[in-house]
């Protein structure tokens, strides 16, 4: 037991700096890891901020766009009121199947007279008639003074985005006005999710309505329990959203723990809204699920440190083994003739010692003048033992936005709706075609990354559209800014 000494002060030093280094490290990357989920979570309440600012726009300007059809004026020259009823619901079933089409589809389209009530809404022509909407939402009233607005309402216990935009006459003057909405389910959370890379939930009106998290029964549904819980955390515990609203800016990172995982949250007022000041959003990042990567990271090295004190434990026995054992025989030998024993002869007890066997018996007969026993020689053996696909990948030119007078017309003239679709075709063409990878890429990512290009460069070059061109040099893609007055 003696002889274990050393390796077992060995093993007790080696789990002593696995502990420190155990220790040192997770430490240092837990605060890391904390840091990057807060700052990710921050960054995903500003991207969108600036989506949700920039959607609005794009709401209200496809509303004022769709009252200005001559179908939309033609439903204010039927006198007789049955008439108008008929043929307003023939409008907004034509014009939310033209949404359909171009894939935003509302759940509510209405044409709205004069004093703010419904003349007809699609679905059922007989749905709603003479709700009198402007005594309730001011936007409705804004957009019969002739200013298309986006607001945020709560109808028939559901939140909608709403659009409204005014009819006007040839002479500008105001007939009436035509709405638009669309309920903000949990579905519209979870394709925020995808694209934010953190959950997200909406409140309005003191509780969360809609979330990204999904039921761990059935993963079409939300996680009403969670939304239940965040939305306690919005108006009752920390009350982030009372603070978001009052002040008009975001929260500072907060942490709020649900069924044992903790994350990081930062609540925020929607932008955009004409009177609703009662609406907002919150994102969240878990950062449990990241510090899974720091356990997993701490495991490794205690694996690593246990792995180091069993090699040192096995390297403690097989030199006990190897050097040890056989001295001990060449001991035996020695006690053998100081007991008297002149007439022992050692043995050899291996490859490392056997030279020193041979030796004592040749002292032994040279002492004891007889014969010398014959040495074998001995040969001493020496043991050798033996891509995807990212957004950062779109790559925006540096230009000043001036284009051929051809290109400039096409660009303008193409719609938004068949723009796109083209674009990123272009695109996933190109990229097939240089053989670079394609997996990971989503038209909403696309889409968010040329929009929230867009906006900058129409604020920089004060003009109403930016639009892109599809640009390969060798094997680099870039897309070309092109500005449009």
């Amino acid at each position: 037991m003696q002889r274990m000494k050393i390796g077992l002060i060995a093993a007790a030093i080696l789990a002593g700096l696995t502990a420190l280094f155990h220790v040192a490290i997770t430490d240092s990357l837990k605060q890391s890891v904390r840091q990057s989920v807060e700052a990710r979570v921050a960054r995903a309440q500003r991207v969108y901020r600036d989506i949700s600012q920039l959607s609005g726009l794009k709401l209200a300007n496809l509303a004022s766009g769709r009252a200005r059809a001559p179908q939309v004026l033609a439903v204010f020259d039927k006198t007789d009121p049955a008439a108008r009823q008929q043929a307003a619901y023939e409008v907004c079933e034509a014009q939310n199947q033209q949404l359909k089409q171009e894939g935003r589809k509302a759940d509510i389209v209405a044409i709205l007279d004069a004093s703010g009530k419904i003349v007809g809404r699609d679905l059922n022509p007989n749905a709603d008639v003479g709700l009198d909407l402007q005594a309730k939402y001011p936007a409705v009233g804004q957009a019969l003074h002739g200013t298309a607005v986006k607001d945020v309402w709560t109808w028939q216990e559901r939140v909608h985005e709403v659009a409204v935009a005014p009819v006007l006459k040839a002479d500008n003057s105001v007939v009436g006005a035509m709405m638009f909405a669309w309920v903000v389910s949990a579905v519209t959370a979870q394709a925020n999710r995808d694209l934010l890379d953190t959950e997200i939930g909406f409140f309005h009106d003191g509780k969360v309505y809609a979330s990204s998290f999904v039921s761990s029964l059935d993963k079409s549904k939300e996680d009403v329990g969670k939304s239940q819980a965040l939305s306690n955390l919005l108006f009752s515990g920390e009350k982030l959203a009372e603070g978001a609203l009052k002040n008009g800016t975001p929260t500072p990172v907060a942490s709020w723990g649900s069924e044992g995982i903790e994350y990081a949250v930062v609540a925020a007022p929607s932008p955009g809204n004409f009177a609703d000041k009662t609406s907002g959003f919150v994102v969240l990042a878990s950062i449990s699920e990241s510090m899974a990567d720091v356990h997993a990271a701490g495991m490794k090295i205690l694996s690593l440190g246990l792995l180091a004190i069993i090699v040192a434990l096995v390297a403690s026995v097989m030199t006990a083994r190897r050097f040890i054992a056989p001295l001990d025989k060449i001991e035996l030998g020695v006690a053998e003739v100081i007991n008297g024993n002149i007439d022992y002869t050692w043995k050899p007890v291996g490859q490392d010692f056997e030279g020193l066997s041979n030796s004592l018996n040749v002292m032994m007969a040279r002492l004891l003048g007889r014969e010398e026993p014959s040495e074998d020689a001995v040969e001493e053996e020496e043991d050798g033992g033996t891509p995807t696909w990212k957004a950062e990948a779109m790559v925006i030119d540096e230009t000043d936005g001036r284009a051929p007078v051809e290109t400039v017309a096409a660009l303008g003239g193409e719609h938004e709706s068949a723009y796109y679709p083209r674009l990123y075709g272009e695109y996933v063409a190109t990229l097939q075609k240089l053989g670079q990878p394609t997996d990971g890429m989503s038209v909403l990512a696309f889409m968010a990354k040329l929009s929230l290009t867009e906006a900058g460069l129409r604020e920089k070059w004060e003009c109403k559209v930016v639009r892109f061109v599809l640009a390969v040099r060798g094997s680099q893609i870039s897309f070309r800014p092109v500005k449009i007055s």
